[in-house]
């Protein structure tokens, strides 16, 4: 498989993506600096909580509407409507304006927007990609993502307090670019009443609470969900308790023990190394552990790849040794590499066609949980010890780790489902 050979909705998803990622991320990381020095730490945080509401929630409609109207359309209304929220951040940070307040409702409404855009931006590359196929898809883009982040952190770390008018210029832009694309050139794949009768309701849509009940009924997904937000809360607790450890317990510390004469580092210092190596190896090692891992069965370098990702971040919040820090992020971000692909090719053949949208969104939820335990790590922390902390963070991987191995032979079978119901869509559609 190649990427030329990807659906055309899927080459130009990853293309947009790139360049708004990108964008984005020379900017919205930083908001919470923006807000913090315009309005306080107060309003810094309950941006972060009220973005996080907004995005659930819209996530939640948006992914019901998903699955009964067409992905194009929602992804339509979404794009329109960061745009021109950009369009409204730039004027109330211009020269002619300044108004904070502005800009934190146009936040929230950037995050509710996101939620809305999400679940059918992500069921429809599944609509037009084969399973077989999928964990290659999601290997690209894993790529691409990291890329843009290890592009964009740096720019906008120089760009950000100089230019941010022109920043807000520059996203609107790109917003209005991302919208001419969808429109004229994505096809909507995903049609809603043929999905509906294949599933054998032709009596019209479920209510949202009734298509959402159905969801939660399925104990497959609902443990793999479950699992997934254990697993991604053990990386989450990197920008949290590890980085509020370090910073306290990292003092003018030599990199080599053994030599007093070394470089010494400090906590804030360490961590920034620890993030730019984790950003650099997944950028560089991406596509050789893709070959590298070809020849081996996918559960095999699932569970190792769990493994390694677990260690390496739960050394990580326990050791001050800084070389050893280093060894530990290279080992958790090979085991990330190794586990990332497949299991969102998983993710992708556990929903049936005609709810795509509705899995994806409920799916979404993992990271805002992840990033809630994240913050309970910082509270846990000040508490017990850190040897304690980093048991616990063990321990939450692990536990999900074993729910993985627990429905291995399910999301087998769903695979096989999936590629079954593909073969029969795609033949349907040629005839």
């Amino acid at each position: 498989m190649r990427f030329r050979d990807f659906h055309r909705n899927v080459k130009l998803r990853i293309g947009l993506s790139f360049l708004s990622g990108t964008a984005n991320n020379m900017v919205l990381p930083f908001m919470s600096i923006y807000f913090s020095g315009k309005l306080g730490d107060t309003s810094a945080g309950l941006v972060v909580i009220l973005g996080i509401l907004a995005g659930v929630i819209a996530g939640i409609i948006g992914g019901y509407y998903a699955d009964r109207i067409g992905r194009k359309k929602l992804m339509l209304t979404a794009e329109l409507g960061w745009m021109l929220c950009f369009v409204g951040m730039a004027l109330a940070n211009s020269p002619w304006l300044e108004s904070p307040g502005m800009t934190f409702v146009l936040m929230i409404f950037v995050s509710m927007f996101w939620g809305i855009h999400g679940p059918a931006n992500e069921a429809m590359l599944l609509d037009v990609t084969a399973p077989d196929v999928r964990k290659f898809m999601y290997a690209v883009m894993y790529w691409m993502n990291n890329l843009s982040f290890a592009i964009a952190g740096l720019a906008g770390a120089f760009l950000f307090k100089s230019y941010l008018f022109e920043l807000f210029i520059g996203l609107s832009v790109i917003g209005l670019v991302t919208l001419i694309v969808t429109y004229f050139f994505i096809d909507e794949v995903y049609q809603p009443q043929a999905a509906r009768e294949s599933s054998g309701n032709r009596k019209g849509s479920p209510s949202m609470w009734a298509n959402y009940r159905m969801v939660l009924r399925d104990k497959t997904f609902m443990i793999f969900t479950l699992a997934s937000l254990l697993l991604v809360s053990v990386e989450f607790h990197l920008g949290n308790y590890v980085g509020v450890r370090l910073e306290r317990e990292m003092v003018n510390i030599p990199f080599f023990p053994w030599n007093e004469q070394s470089w010494r580092i400090d906590g804030l210092k360490m961590l920034g190394f620890i993030r730019t190596e984790n950003t650099v190896l997944v950028v560089v090692l991406s596509v050789l552990m893709g070959v590298m891992m070809r020849r081996f069965s996918d559960s095999k370098v699932l569970f190792i790849g769990y493994t390694c990702y677990i260690l390496g971040y739960s050394y990580l919040a326990y050791s001050n040794q800084p070389w050893l820090l280093l060894v530990s992020m290279f080992i958790a971000t090979v085991g990330e590499l190794m586990y990332v692909p497949i299991k969102q090719a998983y993710l992708g053949n556990i929903a049936p066609d005609h709810a795509r949208s509705s899995y994806m969104a409920l799916f979404g939820m993992v990271y805002k949980g992840a990033m809630l335990l994240g913050g309970f790590g910082v509270m846990l922390g000040g508490l017990i010890s850190s040897w304690m902390m980093a048991s616990l963070i063990a321990l939450s991987g692990f536990v999900g780790m074993i729910m993985f191995y627990a429905i291995l032979a399910q999301l087998e079978e769903r695979k096989v489902k999936a590629e079954v119901s593909y073969q029969a869509s795609s033949a349907s559609v040629s005839a």
